[in-house]
């Protein structure tokens, strides 16, 4: 008996469907940056293969911005600066580079996330792909407010870890900061990671109040809009 042939039209229609539902891409590119990060987080080298996976995410977050209302050419401006700066900040640059670079990636994610609400909210009802754009949102905060964490502990090394007893100051690492994000926001509460200074600890207090108010009025309004099967 012949066997059949080995084929690539599954995996041609697998890509083929991110044109139907593009908020899919972004959310597995999410995914799969939070799977990479920790290979790549600890060392200079690291650290330079983590800001190349930010880039990523923040390239596609960009593309999904040309897919919504909004103009996508701010949130290309916005991402091109944000690299330039941070780029030249792990390259040797002043700490104003790199507190730079992370406030303008910081906007750059949160630019993406309004314009997916936008996206989201423009119709009376809730599509396939605006499901898929409501999960992405969600992590473009928590990268966005991740970033936010990362330019307040250049600004003040002291934010997220006090000083050692010998006089030391240790610092969070990206996936520390983005850990906290991540349970800041979704109000769980689980992390061990925790704002020190004022500053910081009013940060966390407006990232709380951001991911509420994003599950109990964008998520809630869309679950509203589902319209349910015809039997």
């Amino acid at each position: 008996m012949k066997l059949p042939s080995p084929t690539i039209s599954p995996f041609l229609h697998f890509l083929a469907s991110f044109k139907r539902t593009p908020s899919r891409a972004l959310l597995l590119v999410q995914f799969l940056s939070l799977l990479l990060y920790p290979l790549a987080d600890g060392s200079p080298a690291g650290q330079i293969a983590t800001s190349m996976i930010s880039v990523g995410v923040l390239g596609v977050a960009v593309w999904m911005v040309h897919q919504s209302p909004r103009d996508g050419w701010v949130a290309t401006l916005l991402a091109v600066v944000s690299i330039g700066l941070w780029c030249g900040y792990r390259f040797g640059g002043g700490v104003g580079l790199g507190v730079g670079g992370s406030f303008f990636y910081a906007a750059t994610y949160f630019y993406a996330a309004y314009s997916l609400i936008t996206y989201m909210m423009q119709d009376e009802h809730t599509t396939l792909d605006e499901l898929w754009a409501a999960a992405a949102t969600f992590m473009l905060f928590v990268e966005a407010y991740a970033w936010l964490f990362m330019g307040t502990q250049l600004l003040q090394p002291s934010s997220f870890t006090p000083v050692a007893l010998d006089g030391s100051q240790p610092v969070r690492t990206w996936v520390e900061l983005l850990f906290l994000s991540g349970t800041n926001f979704s109000a769980t509460g689980l992390s061990d990671i925790t704002p020190v200074t004022p500053f910081a600890r009013m940060l966390c207090i407006i990232g709380q109040w951001n991911g509420v108010m994003y599950l109990a009025i964008v998520v809630a309004r869309l679950a509203g809009m589902l319209k349910p099967r015809k039997g």
